[in-house]
């Protein structure tokens, strides 16, 4: 299938693609220039945000069209500078079908102190989340920074990177963009929790019957 007929095959996936990105920039995740976001539609071809567009008024049509190797099947359209970082993420984690990079205010304010965001406050955010990885600092854009993320994703689904965002990976774009926006969520309950003098995290205990839970219905 030549390119056209391919980017033609995958409208619904493109539509899709461009109204996740929308919802990021309306509901404060992300800035009209900033984030990212990609999926797989073959073993051969991902589609992903382009660069220099709006944000907040993306279309299925000005969404790209890339092979796994990197190479821009939509020369129309600037590629992201973060498409690199997308299709490391792929290559490492063949499961994943669905990338989501972006800054949300509060979980990226962690990416720039020490402290991490405590997924332990609430049963729904460890089992959406678990553990998320960190990636030390690496200018964004580079082969640098996307080998430092794919080798976090091999820990968790969910990548805090240092002075930068967030990004978050699933079987499906839905499951990447939830873990974002609940890792959002969770990073606000560890401010206000700390702000109020102190939280109560799940118990050894509480967290070991998640886990269970979890691999149960897995």
């Amino acid at each position: 299938m030549d390119a056209r007929d391919l980017y033609e095959s995958c409208r619904e996936a493109r539509e899709e693609l461009a109204y996740f990105m929308r919802r990021l920039y309306e509901r404060g995740l992300t800035t009209c220039s900033g984030g990212n976001l990609s999926v797989r539609i073959d073993e051969d071809h991902v589609i992903v945000t382009p660069s220099a567009l709006d944000k907040g008024r993306i279309t299925g049509d000005q969404v790209g069209l890339v092979t796994l190797d990197g190479e821009n099947r939509t020369p129309r359209l600037k590629a992201s500078i973060e498409t690199g970082m997308h299709l490391a993420a792929y290559r490492a984690r063949p499961d994943v079908r669905a990338v989501v990079h972006a800054h949300p205010v509060t979980a990226t304010s962690f990416s720039a102190r020490s402290g991490g965001i405590d997924t332990t406050l609430t049963a729904e955010a460890y089992t959406v989340l678990g553990v998320p990885a960190r990636a030390p600092y690496a200018l964004m854009g580079t082969p640098d920074l996307a080998e430092r993320v794919a080798e976090r994703l091999g820990s968790s689904d969910v990548v805090i990177l240092e002075n930068h965002g967030i990004l978050t990976v699933g079987p499906t774009l839905l499951s990447a963009y939830d873990r974002l926006e609940v890792l959002e969520a969770a990073a606000k309950m560890t401010l206000f929790t700390a702000l109020l003098g102190g939280a109560t995290p799940l118990t050894p205990e509480r967290l070991s019957a998640l886990d269970a839970w979890k691999a149960a219905r897995t």
